[in-house]
């Protein structure tokens, strides 16, 4: 399927808009990602994009982000010791690795660290941002009064809007004062870059969810054994298992789906002791080509404003509750039900599994083979059931491969036990069944790890950002004691306009004073950029 890509000449470009462009160390970078073609038409394709916040040439941050429907969005949370500078934000689709850096979309934003006296205030003159090219002749964007209280509810009428919108967003921020070096692909438009000639096609796209790649390593030998069964599943509730496919290299990949925000992953080798093991590799390039970039210079007039944006930002954290809120859940990637259900409650409580399984789980069996305690499961074997020896155990969702380890683990610890009569196919493997322990804390307490098994800390592509506000429309909200610091006052990365024309979206605006800029980007199904601002004040009336 990749060389059909490549011969096709099919390329890949991808388009990152933030909330603002001068950020403090300690707030929240918002994203919003959109893939188009190089005619900059918008395309669905892959499925995950990564961006990355480089200083000089080496990754700061990473993130990855689920793309639905060609567009996502994301967060970037900026460490509180980060240095003052200038940092590029770089994104692209695993895809786009088959070219070379040059396609990536790069922004460049400021960050300022008013925690460290790593800035010195200067006096410059007439500073100001780069003019701002509006790529829409007929959207205009409105604010309901041009003067508004703090903890006001205000209201944006957009009117213009084409009716073959593809993707809309609309920020509203403080406006900026801090002059930014702009990268040679960071405008939408010239990220139009031709096709290139060269194409490695080593990497095919995330079009169905993320792609983790893994290396087979022998501690022993480095000979490669090929019947090995590497998999990988994710600790947690429900079964997310995911068999892989080796390469002549040793490198392996597993192709995952409905896999968001986790922090660990567990890796096994089947069919192998502890001779082999499975290591997960990053899937972000973190070193890039160095680029100059010119020293942060602080203007002393915009001093007092700075300070009282870096008390606004302690006091968000002081109070947790302001922050909006970004659960991670996953989605079982197995979808089947069990045969039976067991909560080990509603029974006898055993204080061995021998007894649990002996005494009233059907279908399953305990027994000893060469020294070593071997389970059991029914399985269907053409028109019939019978005892298949190679059942697929999880406990707390990671995969058990030494029967022994479920033998002796203490059953108090376990809420649940599911039973899956087989067979079932994961990738290459063939299962005569599943049996899934679910411990009550989901955190597989006091498990031996033995063989090739190991878990590893792994971040995966975020959820969707859901960005919240406080609500102050009756008295009794605004009157709230609590302090409201936002300096991004909007956040919605995804306009719904079903093809009307305009469209009003209510806002609120916080303790914070100055002029605000809104700014509606947007892109239409035909390829056509949207870029329009406008601008409004708060004051304490």
């Amino acid at each position: 399927m990749i060389e059909c890509f490549a011969e096709e000449n099919f390329r890949e470009r991808i388009y990152l808009q933030t909330d603002k462009h001068l950020y403090l160390a300690g707030e929240t970078i918002l994203i919003k990602l959109v893939t188009t073609d190089t005619e900059q038409i918008p395309i669905v394709f892959s499925k995950i994009a990564y961006v990355e916040l480089v200083s000089d040439s080496v990754a700061k941050l990473q993130i990855m982000v689920e793309l639905n429907n060609g567009t996502g969005a994301g967060q970037m949370v900026l460490p509180a010791d980060l240095p003052t500078g200038y940092y590029r934000l770089i994104a692209y689709t695993r895809f786009m690795k088959n070219e070379n850096s040059a396609v990536f979309f790069e922004k460049n934003i400021a960050i300022l660290n008013t925690f460290l006296s790593d800035y010195d205030p200067v006096e410059t003159e007439n500073q100001v941002l780069p003019n701002e090219e509006n790529y829409s002749s007929t959207v205009s964007v409105q604010s309901d009064k041009t003067v508004y209280a703090t903890r006001e509810r205000g209201e944006l009428i957009l009117t213009g809007l084409p009716e073959n919108m593809h993707t809309l967003s609309v920020i509203i921020s403080g406006k900026e004062w801090i002059p930014i070096v702009e990268s040679n692909r960071s405008l939408f438009q010239k990220n139009k870059a031709k096709k290139t000639t060269e194409f490695s096609g080593e990497f095919i796209p995330e079009y169905e969810g993320h792609i983790i790649t893994g290396k087979i390593v022998g501690s022993k030998t480095e000979e490669l054994v090929s019947d090995l069964l590497p998999s990988i599943a994710f600790p947690g509730e429900g079964i997310n298992f995911f068999s892989g496919q080796i390469h002549a290299n040793g490198d392996v990949q597993f192709v995952t789906s409905s896999v968001l925000g986790t922090t660990e992953i567990a890796t096994i080798v089947y069919n192998a002791d502890e001779n082999y093991r499975v290591d997960i590799v990053s899937p972000f390039i973190t070193r890039f080509v160095p680029e100059q970039m010119p020293v942060l210079h602080i203007d002393s007039a915009y001093y007092e404003q700075l300070l009282k944006r870096s008390v606004a930002l302690q006091l968000l954290r002081y109070f947790p509750e302001n922050l909006p809120e970004n659960p991670n859940i996953s989605q079982s990637f197995f979808k089947a039900s069990p045969t039976h259900t067991y909560l080990l409650d509603e029974y006898t409580r055993f204080t061995t599994m021998r007894e649990v399984f002996t005494e009233f789980i059907t279908g399953t069996r305990f027994r000893r083979r060469a020294g070593n305690w071997e389970m059991s499961i029914l399985t269907r074997r053409g028109n019939f059931y019978e005892l298949g020896t190679h059942p697929l155990i999880l406990l707390d969702g990671i995969p058990i491969s030494d029967h022994n380890v479920i033998f002796n683990y203490d059953p108090l610890l376990v809420e649940r036990i599911n039973i899956y009569y087989g067979p079932y196919t994961f990738g290459g493997h063939v299962f005569d069944g599943i049996v899934e322990l679910t411990t009550y804390r989901r955190q597989y307490q006091d498990l031996n790890f033995t063989g090739s098994l190991q878990v590893v800390g792994y971040v995966g592509p975020q959820l969707p950002y859901q960005f919240t506000t406080p609500n102050y429309s009756s008295e009794k909200q605004r009157r709230s004691r609590i302090p409201d610091g936002r300096h991004t006052l909007l956040w919605n990365p995804n306009v719904i306009s079903n093809g009307k024309t305009s469209v009003r979206l209510p806002f609120d605006t916080s303790d914070l004073t100055g002029e605000f800029q809104i700014l509606v980007e947007g892109i239409t199904k035909d390829g056509k950029f949207i870029q329009v601002t406008s601008y409004f004040n708060v004051s304490e009336i």
